[in-house]
């Protein structure tokens, strides 16, 4: 084999969100789970909301609400890397102070939240069945975004605040800072923005409805982000390094609030080449495959996302360009019954993983170029059930976990 795949769990968002809980890396045999199924790749979650709640303090600052939440990410990412593992850290969210909507967060679940931008963040059936039932949020209130996923005016500008926040994040946790034994091997500059990001287009044609497509907009602002992280980067000598777009790879059809996978990749290839973006060996491409491991598809888009890469993007490669890491994936045990109705569905939901590995592994066919292969948690979120183990405070051993635990350190 002339290349390397790397093994890598993403333990969740709530060990900074809520320290203490399953996802915390310090807790509830997570770090056994870790070593006994030989995962030698870690993906923390540095939420901005969580780590500074209240702009008037830095957010290394004693006094800030949010410190203990830091000290918190610290702790799990010092233990990480004393335990031998390399760790990856995801920037995520924008606080609302950031965002300019602080004002809609203290009226959370009341008329003026849930009608503020309807047409950017829920369907327009919710919004027009919201209407008829007297918007009246105890009667229905409707699934929507969360405020914390709206850009700001200068989202990510080399002067906004987000720039600030990497800077923070880069400069306290790269590689550099190996003697601190507080260092990160990574930065997963964004979470799925074709996705979670709102708005995803600019305003809709005039005269027609407020929730029909207009003006794509989210690959600009991905391709400004990552010109930004590269000069934050330079900074401090490049000295890690940075995983960007993680695109969702739902087959959803493109809508105002959803840009497909097939369409946002070139969209934003293009976004970098119009900003003269040259990512260098500094930068690598990433992607989310919960499709290809769910469908046990043998016409991967990872290898797609390949094709649209391949002349375009002259970022990090090994083995063979153009190289892509899955830094999030997996099969939600809900969805097994459905697909594999002749399968049990906890040994079906294993299956997805090794049939997935097996693909991947390889350094032809579907695994050409693939660096990385993802497990997107341990405990499972009950919301969205990839998990290696039954959700907390149930220590029960999925057969997803021997799977996982199957599989070699690197490949």
């Amino acid at each position: 084999m002339s290349y390397v795949l790397r093994k890598m769990i993403d333990i969740g968002p709530a060990g900074v969100i809520y320290p203490g809980s399953a996802q915390d890396y310090r807790y509830h045999a997570n770090r056994d789970y870790f070593r006994e199924t030989a995962t030698p790749w870690i993906r923390f979650w540095a939420d901005w909301p969580s780590l500074q709640p209240d702009p008037r303090y830095r957010i290394d600052d004693p006094a800030s609400p949010g410190y203990w939440r830091l000290q918190a990410l610290d702790e799990q990412v010092r233990l990480a890397c004393a335990d031998g593992l390399r760790v990856m850290l995801l920037p995520y969210r924008f606080p609302t102070w950031a965002n300019g909507t602080a004002a809609l967060d203290a009226q959370k679940n009341t008329d003026a939240e849930i009608s503020f931008e309807p047409h950017d963040r829920m369907t327009e059936a919710a919004w027009n069945r919201y209407v008829r039932e007297g918007r009246n949020p105890s009667v229905y209130n409707p699934s929507r975004r969360a405020l914390e996923y709206r850009l700001p005016a200068d989202a990510y500008g080399p002067s906004s605040a987000w720039a600030g926040f990497f800077d923070f994040l880069y400069r306290r946790y790269h590689y550099g800072q190996r003697a601190s034994g507080r260092y990160v091997q990574g930065f997963d500059l964004v979470n799925e923005p074709n996705l979670q990001l709102w708005p995803q287009h600019g305003p809709a044609p005039v005269g027609g409805s407020a929730f029909a497509p207009g003006p794509v907009t989210i690959p600009t602002q991905v391709a400004q982000l990552m010109a930004t992280a590269q000069q934050v980067a330079a900074r401090y000598g490049a000295s890690t390094r940075m995983y960007a777009p993680s695109t969702s790879d739902s087959d959803t059809a493109s809508s105002r609030r959803y840009t497909r996978w097939n369409e946002f990749v070139p969209q934003l290839l293009d976004a970098l080449a119009a900003r003269g973006y040259r990512p260098g060996s500094g930068t690598a491409w990433s992607h989310h495959n919960y499709s290809d491991v769910e469908y046990r598809t043998t016409a991967t888009r990872i290898q797609v996302v390949r094709g649209q890469l391949a002349g375009r993007w002259t970022g990090y490669a090994t083995g063979q360009s153009p190289t892509v890491f899955v830094t999030e994936g997996g099969a939600r045990l809900t969805r097994m019954a459905a697909l594999y109705p002749a399968e049990d569905p906890r040994q079906a939901h294993a299956k997805c993983l090794r049939d997935a590995w097996a693909r991947m592994r390889s350094d032809s066919g579907q695994g050409a170029g693939v660096a990385m292969f993802a497990q997107y948690l341990l405990y499972a979120d009950p919301n969205f059930d990839c998990g290696l183990l039954d959700p907390w405070p149930s220590t029960v051993k999925r057969p997803a976990y021997a799977a996982w635990k199957g599989f070699p350190r690197y490949a």
